[in-house]
């Protein structure tokens, strides 16, 4: 069947619409992983900016168990992942480029977030921000293999 060639603004509009949607829905679907783990059991983080008392998070850091630190990093990856896959579900787009570039945005968050908070383990760091690309390419795959060849 013949493509109507009267909407060609369509794909892109939706492609667009599909990496905004992520982007919004990044940081609230990251917010929901780390309630989540707080529901675990995991110690919440404290009500001061780590700019104003570095030595509370730098205690905090110290204390937690190799899981409390690994859950928080868990609820970034769920976030780009999921993110990545409601960018690509509404996305026009057969390939997983909406994926790549939720997987940049929550890179560029993780790298924020392993700068401003003091004490994390350098080996903490790098497993993080190394996760961000392949969860955002992991999700957006995921959805493509749902959507068909087809879509």
């Amino acid at each position: 069947m013949p493509r109507d060639s009267s909407h060609t603004w369509v794909h892109p509009a939706r492609n667009v619409l599909g990496i905004v949607a992520g982007c919004v829905s990044f940081p609230v679907l990251v917010t929901m992983g780390h309630g989540l783990f707080a529901s675990a059991g995991v110690t919440q983080a404290p009500s001061v900016s780590p700019q104003e008392a570095p030595e509370v998070w730098l205690a905090l850091m110290e204390s937690r168990t190799v899981l409390e630190l690994l859950s928080a990093s868990a609820a970034h990856w769920a976030g780009t992942f999921l993110a990545a896959s409601l960018a690509t579900l509404v996305s026009a787009s057969p390939k997983p480029t909406s994926g790549w570039v939720l997987g940049r945005f929550g890179l560029l968050g993780g790298a924020m977030n392993a700068f401003m908070l003091p004490g994390q383990p350098m080996w903490l760091m790098v497993l993080d921000v190394a996760l961000y690309l392949p969860m955002g390419w992991l999700g957006a795959m995921l959805v493509l293999r749902l959507k068909g060849p087809n879509a």
